[in-house]
């Protein structure tokens, strides 16, 4: 089977996104062949990065609103021409933006099967571009025109994937009856490593031997809310002066949060900065729990990478998390937005270490759903509904063709 993927963020970007197409891309790759349309620096050009894959890369620039992110030119044409080469089987869009419309619509024009998978909760990432200052009521009035773009977009596809229960429902809510669950997938192996060595040289160099480690690992942006992760340890940390919180990563809103732990008077907190897979591997493994207060979470992947070191998870109770963490077996759920509730919960963990210990074992049996392999069987089965699906109506429509 030849796959078309679009996505508007890709390497060397690091996000859920790419992480998740990275491994997916690396499983299906074996028996497929597959072509990727990503935004890039330049101009036009194709890269074969294996064998069985190979990447357009298509000229963008730097999003002005969200650092990291890039937006790709417009040339419709020019992309109607290189899917048509490509002559693919099926078109896969990811969080499709500039570069995945254009492809949505070229993949429609040409009578291809369509897929679109719902990474990014589109209607609250308004509100986190302008990062909160964007009035309730615009953001009501954006929220509710995003969901009418989502409407008609995602229509044209045969079958549209969400990676939870609760955005299958929220998608189908807009009056889309195409909508299937399939939740993202994680190759583990990259952050296995036999050796307790790496656990125990990250907790010397960041002075975390002998104290319980709180964890957060992802981008550090408005959206993420460490701010609200920040105010929660602030009510902690005298409660359990052992206690550590860790803050891995990087993003624009590093430099504000480093300045509201100090207003904070913060004593116990660290931010690394961006750390590789290897170093990420080691954090995991040396933390006693993760804990983030995201609520736009689409599915989580940080989530999953704890758990399946053994690590109990906190979240909050909306979106990826909720549908994540089983609340009380794996981890524990906190109201969005609620630095009290979070502290209550990061405290019931710090103050008991059995149910750190049982909450992890069960941590890491949920964690085992979510292998990048399991997900991309997934895929290639929902690929051929998708073909079976564009089948039937390509063959009404040329029947209603002939008859007018």
């Amino acid at each position: 089977m030849k796959i078309a993927i679009f996505t508007d963020t890709y390497t060397p970007q690091v996000n859920g996104v790419v992480t998740y197409l990275e491994d997916s891309v690396n499983v299906l790759s074996k028996k497929n062949q597959i072509v990727i349309f990503a935004p890039g620096e330049g101009h036009y050009r194709a890269e074969k990065r294996s064998p069985n894959v190979t990447v357009h890369w298509i000229p963008s620039v730097p999003f002005p609103l969200y650092e990291g992110y890039r937006m790709s030119s417009v040339n419709y044409h020019r992309i109607s021409r290189l899917l048509r080469k490509e002559n693919p089987d099926i078109v896969h869009a990811h969080a499709p933006v500039i570069l995945g419309l254009e492809g949505i619509i070229a993949a429609k024009h040409a009578h291809l099967p369509i897929v679109i998978t719902y990474h990014t909760h589109f209607p609250d990432y308004v509100f986190s571009i302008m990062k909160g200052k964007l009035p309730s009521i615009f953001g009501r009035i954006s929220a509710y025109t995003v969901k009418k773009m989502i409407k008609h977009v995602f229509k044209m596809a045969d079958i549209v994937t969400a990676p939870t229960q609760e955005l299958v429902a929220e998608l189908s809510s807009y009056g889309l009856d195409n909508v299937v669950l399939m939740p993202n997938g994680i190759d583990f192996s990259k952050f296995d490593r036999k050796e307790k060595a790496g656990a125990i040289s990250f907790r010397k160099r960041h002075n975390l031997m002998k104290r319980t480690v709180l964890l957060y690992a992802g981008r550090v942006s408005f959206e993420k809310k460490v701010d609200t992760l920040l105010e929660a340890f602030s009510i902690v940390e005298d409660k359990f002066p052992s206690s550590f919180l860790v803050i891995v990563g990087s993003g624009p809103h590093l430099h504000t949060l480093k300045t509201m732990a100090h207003d904070l008077r913060l004593k116990n907190v660290a931010f690394t900065g961006f750390v590789d897979q290897k170093i990420l591997g080691d954090a995991y493994r040396s933390a006693d729990i993760f804990v983030s207060a995201s609520d736009t979470e689409t599915f989580g992947l940080t989530f999953i990478e704890a758990m399946h070191q053994g690590v109990p998870a906190i979240g909050v109770n909306r979106l990826g998390a909720k549908d994540v963490i089983d609340d009380g077996v794996c981890g524990l759920l906190a109201e969005p937005g609620a630095a009290a509730s979070l502290a209550i919960a990061i405290e019931r963990l710090l103050g008991s270490k059995s149910m750190r210990t049982q909450m992890g074992r069960m941590a890491k049996r949920k964690a085992a759903r979510f292998t990048i392999d399991k997900v991309a069987r997934k895929t290639v089965l929902i690929y051929g509904q998708a073909i079976a699906k564009h089948r039937r109506k390509e063959k009404v429509r040329r029947k209603v063709a002939r008859s007018i």
